[in-house]
């Protein structure tokens, strides 16, 4: 895909495969179909099954294609033979293969110039998710397909209709005018994808008969830089901030009551009233709420009609909702608050904005640096991809790179070093008018409602246009809120990014040293830059070796860093660090010719010399992390961990006890904070979680500045609407979990796991405790298992948004799955009946955050703490089955320590599978009688 591609391109063949894994690990295409496309619009048809085995039930479900079907099917070189006949003269194809990859179909074809239709959606149309043929369908169709399956013939025509909407729709310059850039760039790739793509643009209408669509009604353009969108004008504001009028608790019933009489098939549910009522109570007094409701409470609408209502009466206040997740963003933004306006009109005059974490969006004027001429082949179709998403910045971000693209692009990082020099989360200024980071944080400050993650809530007071505004929060899903918090505060260093930074400043460098019209201090200078890249890179390299002396369990994972070492020099890690803080000090310094005024009289173009002074900044703020550091690991209350790869290291820290934080420099900067979640109470409690966020016990919440007015602190729970209908069981033969007992265990689950699908038919969600429990149950029931129910397998760095899809639409199916799958995913109904906790979820006791928690907390505090954890979560995961009044079923522990745990259980353990109710059991039990 990535060669130039000369050759005149006339038919067009979309070949479309289904693939299946033999015993041996090789993949082979079992049925295949083939479509040509003439430029007069008409189409031939190739389909064949290829003589096959057994498939396994994932197969089967993906093309329903049945064991006699494929043992009468002619064998694979026979297929192969007529499909190339089909396919002559035709020099490159476009190739899908679901769960797959289209390497599959390169002997089949005998052609290695395949175009992957996944990739085309996953770099054109992002903001679509993971490329599955049943989320393309649904997306072109614009409603839900009941099955997951289709023929070969089916997927090849889905893929047709793909390009058609592509090329005809979404790339058409008269609706989306930046495509006139797009093209142009695609075409200096000088590739077979960019080749392709711009002859399927300019003969749209031969391939797909419709001449009322012309997608090219613009010449090529290489100024991409007009079609960017520009910060809005700030408004000026001369309302002033004054007191607000409460919400009486009589006007909240009022407001679902007129929900129910306006919203078909909603019915007022007393639980969302009280929460609702909650919610408007803290709003009332500026209070601090911790709120748990139940599943089925409907939180979502609980809060959002509350704060719609309050913003309506009080023209000047402004709200800010956090979530975790961006379902729950999505939702919020586009569903439910669509529905709130279009029930309640008065609401639509509300300003609002959704806005990410500025590391979300991409820095047009850091990518405009990075455009050169020298740019071609994947280099330039990955600098291109960031630029699409620049323009379709409110619908994707950076973290919408699938994993398809980095197989594709991220060779030698490519990709990865683009994204991150890119990033608005560090070099973005104010002055960069046309940086969607700057566009939306503009947007947020003039809207009176804004929806946002919970690490963008913890930096919003460190804004200059977002600090003071919004004065009221409210946090949902609130149990990841210290998480968040953790992961935003904590310092990271990372070697790889270091070496990509030194690595262009010496590019640089030395272009000056050849150039003759360098000044001579430059040279000079210059020089000194080179020679101290080289003795950094020297002292990283010897570190690496250092950590790895120091703790050999660093090369597999993130483990504490144990400074006081004879591994680093005198002993102590931090005199290594404290050289290396430095050198890279030095870099920073001896570099500042880039910087002033006279960088531009520097023989290098002025966007080489912007990339270097963004390249400082880096440099400079990692090493400013490196401190951080450096200077926590003798102080008390800090972690740190080192992980250590082949070529690099990353070291990671921070403090164990984020309360004192959250109290001051988060809750009491604002008026009202809600924090609310299904899951916050152990035991009925709160204690624990207030800990956590330092909120003490009182019902009055005081601050280290005396000055600063104490703020009222109350918790609430709601009760859901109904009672969940499910047993929690141990096996009477389940082992310990315990580390030092995994062999038996795992022996044990291996054995017991196919029995516990085939007694329930499938429709089993197994949740393991980490990845690495998740490999091994991989590995052997991808060797072994032959039963009828697909199997479903969460990837480590796949998103699990197509998984989730698959699981939801193949009846009887089984996911494993790790951390995503214990929360946040709804299975309602019958795809869901049995959940699998393979082992207890206490938290690894050989983290480096539990190490250093177990060092710096007292005992009694460590082991709430650690008890408290390993509830919320396993109430969580237990949570996944019951989501609707109608849902019923089994959560099966194989792990015995819950029996000497039972106060971590959400509901009494029934011990024996003998003693679990007639109503619980699938179908399979009574055949396993």
């Amino acid at each position: 895909m990535f060669r130039p591609f000369n050759t005149p391109i006339e038919d067009i063949a979309i070949v479309f495969g289904h693939e299946r894994s033999l015993s041996n690990g090789e993949k082979r295409i079992y049925s295949v179909a083939a479509l040509r496309i003439s430029q007069h619009a008409t189409v031939t048809e190739f389909t064949s099954h290829i003589r096959s085995g057994k498939l396994r039930a994932r197969e089967y479900a993906h093309s329903q294609l049945g064991e006699a079907k494929l043992k009468k099917a002619p064998d694979e070189i026979t297929v192969s033979g007529h499909l190339q006949d089909f396919l002559e003269g035709i020099d490159h194809v476009v190739g899908y293969v679901p769960n797959g990859h289209i390497i599959s179909l390169e002997p089949l074809c005998n052609n290695e110039r395949i175009i992957d239709a996944a990739l085309l959606a996953d770099y054109f149309m992002p903001w679509t998710g993971a490329a599955t043929a049943k989320s393309l369908w649904e997306y072109l169709h614009k409603q839900e397909r009941q099955k997951i399956s289709f023929s070969a013939l089916e997927g090849a025509k889905l893929c047709t209709d793909f390009l058609e909407h592509l090329f005809g729709t979404v790339l058409n310059d008269t609706t989306f005018p930046a495509t006139s850039a797009l093209r142009y760039y695609l075409r200096t790739s000088n590739t077979l994808f960019g080749t392709f793509c711009c002859h399927m643009l300019e003969h749209f209408g031969d391939y797909f008969g419709n001449a009322l669509i012309t997608p090219v009604s613009k010449p090529e353009t290489a100024d991409w830089e007009q079609f960017l969108d520009t910060v809005p004008k700030k408004e000026k504001s001369t309302v002033q901030r004054e007191a607000f009028h409460e919400l009486p608790e009589d006007d909240i019933q009022q407001l679902y009551e007129q929900l129910a009489h306006k919203r078909k098939g909603y019915s007022v549910r007393q639980p969302q009233v009280d929460y609702a009522s909650h919610v408007a109570r803290a709003i009332n007094v500026n209070a601090v709420a911790c709120i748990e409701a139940g599943t089925g409470t409907g939180k979502t609408l609980g809060y959002l009609l509350p704060v719609m209502e309050f913003l309506k009466r009080n023209p000047t206040q402004r709200v800010a909702i956090a979530t975790y997740t961006k379902s729950l963003q999505k939702q919020l933004y586009g569903n439910e608050l669509d529905s709130c306006r279009e029930l309640f009109g008065q609401y639509n005059t509300i300003p609002v904005a959704l806005i990410k974490g500025k590391s979300n969006y991409v820095c047009a004027h850091k990518l405009n640096d990075i455009l050169s001429p020298l740019l071609d082949g994947m280099e330039m179709l990955s600098w291109l991809y960031f630029a699409n998403i620049c323009y379709q910045y409110r619908i994707t971000d950076l973290d919408d790179v699938t994993p398809r693209m980095r197989a594709y692009f991220d060779e030698g990082r490519i990709l990865s070093n683009i994204a991150q020099e890119v990033s608005a989360g560090s070099g973005c200024f104010s002055t960069h008018k046309q940086c969607p980071g700057n566009i939306v944080t503009a947007e947020a400050a003039q809207s009176r409602l804004v929806i946002t993650n919970h690490n963008k809530l913890v930096l919003m007071e460190q804004d200059p246009q977002l600090s003071e505004l919004f004065k009221h929060c409210i946090i949902d899903e609130a149990n990841h809120f210290e998480d968040a918090v953790r992961t935003t505060l904590s310092p990271e260093f990372s070697t790889s990014d270091i070496f990509f930074y030194c690595r262009y400043l010496r590019e640089q460098c030395r272009k000056l040293i050849l150039a003759p019209s360098t000044p001579e201090a430059i040279e000079y200078q210059a020089e000194a830059v080179v020679s101290e890249i080289a003795y950094t890179v020297t002292k990283i390299d010897a570190l690496r070796d250092q950590f790895k002396q120091m703790n050999q369990a660093a090369a597999y994972g993130a483990v504490p860093v144990t400074p006081a070492h004879q591994a680093f020099t005198k002993g102590d890690a931090t005199n290594d660090l404290e050289i290396l803080n430095k050198h890279l000090e030095r870099i920073h310094e001896l570099s500042a010719f880039f910087s002033g005024k006279k960088a531009g009289n520097l023989p290098l173009g002025y966007k080489s010399i912007s990339r270097c002074r963004t390249m400082r900044t880096l440099l400079q703020e990692a090493s400013v992390n490196l401190m951080l550091i450096r200077k926590g690991l003798h102080e008390d209350g800090t972690w740190n961990s080192i992980q250590v790869f082949p070529r690099n290291w990353l070291l990671c820290g921070g403090q164990v006890y984020l309360g004192a934080f959250i109290r001051e420099s988060i809750i009491k900067q604002r008026d009202t904070i809600i924090l609310t979640s299904a899951t916050l109470t152990h035991q009925s409690s709160f204690t624990p979680y207030r800990r956590t966020l330092g909120l003490g016990k009182s019902d009055v919440l005081t601050f280290s500045d005396k000055e600063a007015p104490p703020k009222p602190c109350f918790v609430a729970r709601v009760a859901p609407p109904f009672t969940p209908d499910y047993s929690l069981v141990v096996p009477s033969d389940a082992p310990s979990a315990l580390y030092e007992h995994k062999k038996l265990w795992l022996e044990y689950t291996l054995t017991v796991l196919p029995k516990l699908i085939e007694y329930n038919d499938g429709a089993t969600l197994v949740l393991c405790a980490s990845y690495e429990d998740l490999e091994a149950l991989r590995k052997e029931f991808e060797a072994t298992y032959d039963g009828s129910y697909p199997l479903l397998f969460q990837r480590k760095g796949e998103p699990a948004t197509a998984l989730i899809e698959e699981f939801r639409t193949t009846r009887e199916s089984v996911l494993f799955g790790v951390e995503t799958f214990w929360h946040g995913v709804d299975f309602p109904g019958n795809t869901l009946t049995q959940v699998i906790i393979t082992r207890l979820p206490f938290p690894a006791p050989n983290s480096p955050l539990m190490d250093a928690r177990k060092r710096f907390l007292p005992d009694g505090v460590f082991w709430e703490r650690y008890r408290y954890e390993t509830a919320i979560k396993f109430r969580q995961g237990a949570g996944r089955l019951i989501r609707r009044e109608t849902d019923s079923g089994l959560v099966i522990v194989l792990d015995n320590r819950l029996l000497k745990n039972q106060r971590l259980a959400p509901c009494p353990v029934i011990q024996g599978m003998r003693n679990i109710p007639e109503r619980h059991r699938g179908k399979g039990w009574n055949k396993a009688k």
